[in-house]
């Protein structure tokens, strides 16, 4: 049996394909651990689990939504966010490490402290990437201001290590990379990072929370579309949930649950459900179409239940997602700002009348469903470990 050690930002997008595949490793009796944000993430965890709380300090553990975006905004949030809290949790991973003991580490791609810690230590540790745009590279001037930040902190951490030992991408394993998506939806405008990969498609586990919902809402008679725009950046700005309200207030024969804050229900018309949460693989079962921030877990499940989208990226990867879903003929593209009610209109008009959008999504389902997912990444994150204790 091994001893593997998780070591994961504090964003529940990224904790969750985690606890599918921890599913599988525990069932097997593997002995496993989490380095973790406890105040973020404990709750999350299973019963028992052997934590490593990565609380103590002064922690950064918000994403700060940028007012830029592009490029622009994934320099900052590396500046603002990974880099300052890999700092932090350095030590702390350092020590868990220490005291565990683990045969390998499964390091979250933007938890960059654990795998400068496993090199450092000298364990066997694969990365694990929940979203198909970070393995491609971004413009050559960003990618080398991304080498140079991870240069630095190469330096201030194994001060010792030679010069030559360093690389310019430390958070890709040199053992394995697993890539929670399928290589249908990368398409070719960007390169990739050139490093070993496991496209795995989704791991999806089921939630420990249990969430109320009304299913009677739903008639038979209608079309229904889900309305989310994820858990960070829902907040930001309601514009865009009241322009969707709008635009399907004059659609009979449609239903829309929109996953919002409550204060929108006041607003919502009769054939608009807010709900603050809900249960989404389940619901996913019951809708004809989303509308959705390209985030990749959603478009991913979406996907998988051989629906179409409209996608509307914010931020961060979210672009270069929507860009993959769309070149995949799954979706439709509307903007999050700027949207109108007619447009938002038509554009819902044609999710819900298009047939090659549900061909195409149909294509991708199919290839999603036959992914490996957790038992895949569980599979390959034991054979790391029985390599490296040979």
């Amino acid at each position: 049996m091994a001893r593997i050690l998780f070591a994961l930002p504090p964003l529940i997008g990224h904790l969750n394909p985690m606890l599918a595949v921890a599913a599988q490793l525990s069932a097997a009796g593997h002995e496993l651990a989490w380095a973790i944000h406890t105040r973020q993430l404990g709750a999350s965890l299973p019963d028992a689990a052997r934590v490593f709380s990565l609380d103590a300090g002064d922690q950064v553990t918000t994403v700060v939504l940028p007012k830029v975006r592009g490029l622009e905004s994934v320099r900052l949030f590396f500046e603002d966010y990974a880099l300052p809290m890999a700092e932090q949790s350095l030590p702390l991973i350092e020590q868990a490490a220490l005291s565990f003991k683990p045969d390998v580490m499964v390091v979250d791609h933007q938890m960059i402290a654990g795998s400068l810690v496993a090199r450092k230590l000298g364990i066997a540790w694969l990365t694990s990437i929940t979203t198909s745009a970070s393995i491609l590279r971004m413009s050559p001037m960003l990618d080398d201001w991304v080498a140079g930040q991870y240069a630095g902190l190469q330096q201030r951490y194994m001060p010792s290590e030679a010069e030559s030992a360093r690389v310019a991408r430390p958070d890709f394993s040199p053992w394995l990379n697993l890539v929670f998506s399928i290589e249908e939806l990368l398409g070719t405008e960007h390169a990739r990072v050139e490093a070993s990969y496991a496209f795995l498609g989704p791991a999806i586990g089921q939630g420990r929370r249990e969430i109320d919902f009304p299913w009677q809402w739903l008639r038979d008679d209608c079309r229904h579309i889900l309305v989310t725009l994820g858990t960070i950046s829902r907040d930001r700005d309601t514009r865009f949930f009241e322009v969707i309200m709008a635009a399907i207030a004059d659609m009979p024969n449609v239903q829309a649950v929109l996953v919002g804050p409550e204060s929108l229900s006041v607003k919502a018309p009769a054939n608009v459900l807010v709900r603050d949460f809900v249960p989404q693989v389940e619901l996913l079962k019951k809708m004809h179409g989303v509308i959705c921030h390209a985030g990749h877990n959603t478009v991913c499940e979406t996907l998988m239940h051989n629906l179409p989208m409209i996608v509307a990226p914010i931020r961060d990867d979210q672009p270069v997602i929507a860009r993959q879903a769309i070149d995949a003929g799954a979706a439709l593209f509307m903007r999050h700002g700027k949207v109108s009610v007619a447009t938002a209109k038509t554009t819902i008009h044609a999710l819900l009348n298009t047939p090659e959008l549900n061909h195409q999504a149909a294509r991708l389902g199919a290839v999603l469903r036959k992914s490996s997912g957790a038992v895949g990444a569980a599979e390959h994150i034991v054979r790391i470990a029985n390599v490296a204790r040979a």
